[in-house]
């Protein structure tokens, strides 16, 4: 389970928030009705997204200092939690004047999980372009049938096929497979 764990603190931060559970914090960074509506988390210390992928990733609440895990299963779906995490607190904190408010990653930085994703990423897009230059390919040749057929059929001689209508299914088979 990949997981980043950030810490935000700020004198004013501590003043203010410390006295109210973390359940509140969340409902002050994520005021929608469904989120404190459908918890199921009794002490309010932590917060799951599901994507439409199916992917889970979940915000935790420290009990005793004020600091945040962030966890899920892959490194890559984090990047949007912990972004709109962060916006939201800073829209927060700029909201009651506190400008002191800072953010810090303790430990050391992901980066072997985030050279990973950008291979895997990269690999994916020059698959999809491969993909795409074979699918061209078969396309050309699929039209290039179809117009060999159509001037076969309007000849006034009638002429063997030679196979062109094999040829057109099966091509036509390859162009839809890819």
């Amino acid at each position: 389970c990949d997981c980043i764990l950030f810490t935000f603190v700020g004198v004013l931060y501590h003043d203010r928030l410390s006295y109210l559970s973390h359940q509140a914090v969340f409902f002050f960074l994520f005021p929608s009705a469904e989120f404190s509506a459908k918890t199921e988390d009794k002490d309010g210390n932590s917060l799951a997204f599901q994507f439409l992928s199916g992917a889970k990733v979940t915000v935790l609440a420290s009990k005793t200092s004020q600091r945040y895990r962030i966890q899920s299963d892959s490194f890559e779906d984090m990047w949007l939690v912990v972004k709109e995490l962060v916006q939201r607190f800073d829209q927060h904190f700029s909201k009651l004047g506190i400008k002191d408010f800072k953010k810090s990653f303790s430990g050391p930085m992901p980066l072997q999980e985030y050279f990973l994703s950008v291979d895997n990423h990269f690999q994916l897009r020059v698959s999809a372009q491969q993909y795409q230059d074979l699918l061209s390919e078969r396309a050309v040749q699929f039209r290039a049938i179809q117009r060999r057929l159509l001037t076969r059929f309007k000849d006034k001689t009638p002429a063997p096929l030679q196979n062109l209508d094999s040829l057109l299914d099966a091509t036509y088979n390859q162009v839809r497979d890819t």
